[in-house]
Protein backbone atom coordinates (compact mmCIF):
# COMPACT_ATOMS: atom_id res chain seq x y z
CA UNK A 1 0.00 0.00 0.00
CA UNK A 2 2.93 2.34 0.56
CA UNK A 3 3.60 2.10 -3.18
CA UNK A 4 0.09 3.32 -3.88
CA UNK A 5 -1.30 -0.09 -4.83
CA UNK A 6 -4.35 -1.03 -2.75
CA UNK A 7 -4.03 -4.49 -1.22
CA UNK A 8 -7.40 -5.46 -2.68
CA UNK A 9 -5.67 -5.35 -6.08
CA UNK A 10 -2.80 -7.62 -5.02
CA UNK A 11 -2.54 -11.40 -4.99
CA UNK A 12 -0.12 -12.74 -2.40
CA UNK A 13 0.36 -15.73 -0.14
CA UNK A 14 -2.05 -14.05 2.27
CA UNK A 15 -4.81 -14.97 -0.18
CA UNK A 16 -4.26 -18.61 0.74
CA UNK A 17 -7.10 -19.90 2.86
CA UNK A 18 -5.06 -21.27 5.75
CA UNK A 19 -7.86 -23.46 7.04
CA UNK A 20 -7.62 -25.49 3.80
CA UNK A 21 -4.08 -26.75 4.45
CA UNK A 22 -1.94 -28.17 3.04
CA UNK A 23 -3.36 -27.13 -0.34
CA UNK A 24 -6.42 -25.27 -1.53
CA UNK A 25 -6.82 -25.82 -5.29
CA UNK A 26 -9.76 -23.41 -5.39
CA UNK A 27 -7.95 -20.65 -3.50
CA UNK A 28 -6.93 -17.46 -5.29
CA UNK A 29 -3.24 -17.91 -4.43
CA UNK A 30 -3.11 -21.41 -5.87
CA UNK A 31 -5.08 -20.49 -8.99
CA UNK A 32 -2.82 -17.49 -9.60
CA UNK A 33 0.29 -19.65 -9.24
CA UNK A 34 -1.15 -22.13 -11.74
CA UNK A 35 -1.94 -19.38 -14.28
CA UNK A 36 -0.18 -16.09 -13.39
CA UNK A 37 -1.21 -14.19 -16.51
CA UNK A 38 -4.82 -15.25 -16.02
CA UNK A 39 -4.99 -13.45 -12.70
CA UNK A 40 -2.46 -10.62 -12.69
CA UNK A 41 -1.13 -7.87 -14.92
CA UNK A 42 2.27 -7.89 -13.20
CA UNK A 43 4.16 -10.50 -11.22
CA UNK A 44 6.99 -9.99 -8.72
CA UNK A 45 9.08 -13.10 -8.20
CA UNK A 46 12.11 -13.77 -6.03
CA UNK A 47 14.64 -16.45 -7.00
CA UNK A 48 13.43 -19.82 -5.77
CA UNK A 49 10.09 -18.76 -4.28
CA UNK A 50 6.74 -20.29 -5.33
CA UNK A 51 6.01 -17.39 -7.68
CA UNK A 52 9.42 -17.78 -9.32
CA UNK A 53 8.73 -21.45 -9.93
CA UNK A 54 5.26 -20.63 -11.29
CA UNK A 55 6.52 -18.19 -13.94
CA UNK A 56 9.31 -20.38 -15.30
CA UNK A 57 8.72 -21.28 -18.94
CA UNK A 58 5.69 -18.99 -19.30
CA UNK A 59 7.35 -16.40 -21.56
CA UNK A 60 6.41 -13.43 -19.41
CA UNK A 61 8.10 -10.13 -20.26
CA UNK A 62 10.80 -9.19 -17.78
CA UNK A 63 10.52 -5.49 -16.96
CA UNK A 64 13.13 -5.00 -14.26
CA UNK A 65 15.55 -7.05 -12.20
CA UNK A 66 16.38 -5.90 -8.68
CA UNK A 67 19.48 -6.90 -6.72
CA UNK A 68 19.92 -6.16 -3.03
CA UNK A 69 22.94 -7.39 -1.11
CA UNK A 70 22.07 -10.41 0.98
CA UNK A 71 18.65 -10.92 -0.62
CA UNK A 72 17.33 -13.10 -3.40
CA UNK A 73 17.13 -11.44 -6.80
CA UNK A 74 13.68 -10.04 -7.59
CA UNK A 75 12.19 -9.70 -11.05
CA UNK A 76 9.12 -7.77 -12.09
CA UNK A 77 7.32 -9.40 -15.02
CA UNK A 78 4.50 -8.14 -17.21
CA UNK A 79 1.99 -10.97 -17.19
CA UNK A 80 -0.54 -9.62 -19.69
Amino acid sequence: QQAGIPLKQVINEGNHRTWKRPIDPDGLWERALADPSGYADYVVAFDGDPVWRAVQGRRLSELVEIHVTGQARAILFRAR
